[in-house]
């Protein structure tokens, strides 16, 4: 078989498994949305810039403009919510895949056997292809995990307290619920 259907064939089988592996992901963790500790307090809303497209978005958090959605990572961990780690750490493993998938060139040019102009014009078009799906395909993972994030900050956060009341030098209970975003 020569080497351009392999590496086809390879790039092929690294997309579906990685999107096989996603779905079974996203079924065990339909069970999420049940959280038993509260969202911190802390936590801010992102917000997507307007134009941002699958190719990449532009992220702000505070009202600070974000240097790459790598950025997003602590507040997202700290929010601890399966679904939201699971949505990034997909977006690092395609974007890795997609970096790794653009080196394929550089592999076919370094072998000492079969130089051949039109093989390696396959090899580099595939190579393009398979980079800007798993791209793609992270950006919208990433997408995914801001949508699920912010919607964990709208979650009505219930507490009580109790304060000494200065007269009677018993305790007073209250409860409260607070809606932010």
């Amino acid at each position: 078989m020569p080497l351009t259907y392999r590496l086809t064939l390879l790039t092929t089988l690294l997309l579906l498994s990685s999107l096989t592996y996603a779905q079974q992901r996203r079924r065990a963790d339909d069970t999420s949305h049940y959280r038993t500790a509260p969202v911190p307090a802390h936590l801010m809303p992102i917000e997507r810039a307007a134009g941002s497209s699958a190719l990449g978005s532009v992220y702000f958090y505070g009202g600070k403009k974000l240097s790459s959605p790598y950025s997003l990572e602590i507040p997202f961990y700290e929010l601890s919510d399966p679904t939201v780690t699971h949505h990034f750490q997909t977006f690092r493993t395609m974007t890795t895949l997609g970096r790794l998938v653009g080196l394929a060139p550089l592999v076919y040019v370094l072998l000492p056997k079969n130089r051949n102009n039109g093989t390696y014009w396959t090899i580099f078009g595939s190579s393009v292809v398979a980079s800007l799906t798993f791209s793609i395909i992270g950006n919208s993972q990433v997408n995914k995990a801001v949508t699920r994030y912010n919607q964990m900050l709208l979650q009505p956060r219930v507490g009580l307290s109790v304060a000494p009341v200065p007269l009677t030098g018993q305790g007073a209970v209250g409860a409260g619920m607070a809606w932010s975003f």
